[in-house]
């Protein structure tokens, strides 16, 4: 009997010395709250997805002729005429027609429309001349 109540002990005095990790931490409550919703922020983020689809539906509309006006624009703001011929040129070399200057006209009116270009008209030594300036979206099409 004696060496039961000894062997009781040893086992006792073990399960103290082996204490398993919850032993040793400590649990406090912690109290959470449900967060508000920011309807304005939520408000500002559907807006800028909003702009963001119609410009990837603009970017779609775009016809092969209308990209490459685009990618011929060499400035941010270009003259009519200087468009021409870097369109035309580059029409020739390929061996197709280049583009009347009223259908050219045309196609980037279009494109002002769509919002890939402004239009302003300018008057350089006493001519009237037509500008077209690339605005954001027109940038990220060509560069």
């Amino acid at each position: 009997m004696f060496r039961k109540k000894e062997k009781s002990k040893k086992k006792k005095e073990e399960k103290e010395e082996s204490k398993i990790a919850k032993d040793f931490v400590n649990l406090t409550h912690v109290e959470t709250k449900k967060q508000k919703v920011d309807y304005r922020g939520m408000g500002d983020i559907l807006s800028q997805k909003k702009k963001y689809d119609e410009q990837q539906q603009f970017k779609q509309k775009l016809t092969t002729d209308e990209q490459a006006i685009l990618t011929s624009f060499q400035k941010n703001r270009m003259l009519l005429d200087r468009i021409w011929i870097i369109t035309n040129q580059s029409r020739i070399q390929m061996g197709l027609n280049g583009y009347k200057r009223e259908d050219l006209k045309e196609i980037l009116d279009n494109l002002v429309k769509l919002g890939y270009l402004n239009y302003e008209v300018v008057e350089y030594e006493s001519k009237i001349n037509d500008v077209y300036i690339l605005t954001e979206l027109g940038k990220e099409q060509v560069f």
